[in-house]
């Protein structure tokens, strides 16, 4: 008795381990500046209204397969892509309503609409910088955060952003023929990043 006791402790044990495990594993994966990032994006995404064809505009690939408009191992760009995969797959309408309603807003202005239709990648980049930009301005405003809070949150975010630049000039010192390929040549800097941290972007050599 005392044995299938000991059993059933242990295999209850190794059942909840095995159940548990992947939600610490995630909740250290994902931690409070990402999920800050992704829900900034994704409430954007929804509170702007962005089509699917803009989502997919967005979320372009390049030649290799890779996201154009995004850097591999970015740790800003992660949780942006994160939260754009998450609106392009939402419902395409919302349960009971008769309109044919999936998002809030009434879609992207014009200007921006244009400069993410260019062919000209820099174009293209400078409306995502501009969004990523105006959608984290406007969480840190909802946040209410505490002048500490705020100053610790945007040292984490300038920290991130300084690991995104170091993989993106590593690419360029490394690979510098898939980065002259890359939507980056033009710019030298990470569309997200910069927009993370209330920073413009610019064509190179441009003031």
């Amino acid at each position: 008795m005392k044995n299938r006791f000991a059993l059933s402790v242990t295999a209850l044990t190794a059942v909840a381990s095995t159940l548990l495990a992947p939600a610490a594993r995630g909740a250290e994966a994902f931690k409070e500046t990402h999920r800050f990032v992704f829900y900034a994006v994704l409430e954007g995404c929804y509170e702007d209204g962005l089509s699917t064809d803009e989502v997919a505009q967005i979320l372009r690939k390049d030649a290799r397969g890779g996201y154009a408009h995004f850097i591999y191992a970015c740790p800003l760009c992660t949780p942006a892509l994160h939260a754009l995969e998450a609106y392009r797959s939402r419902p395409a309408r919302f349960y009971g309503l008769k309109a044919d309603a999936s998002t809030f807003g009434p879609g992207l202005a014009s200007d921006l609409k244009q400069q993410l239709d260019s062919d000209l990648p820099e174009a293209r980049l400078m409306a995502i910088n501009a969004m990523v930009k105006r959608w984290i301005t406007a969480r840190k405003t909802m946040l209410r955060l505490s002048e500490p809070e705020q100053k610790r949150l945007e040292a984490e975010l300038d920290q991130m952003r300084e690991k995104g630049t170091q993989v993106l000039k590593r690419l360029e010192t490394e690979s510098p023929d898939v980065f002259k390929l890359s939507a980056f040549s033009s710019v030298g800097e990470c569309a997200v990043c910069n927009g993370a941290c209330g920073m413009g972007l610019k064509r190179r050599g441009q003031e």
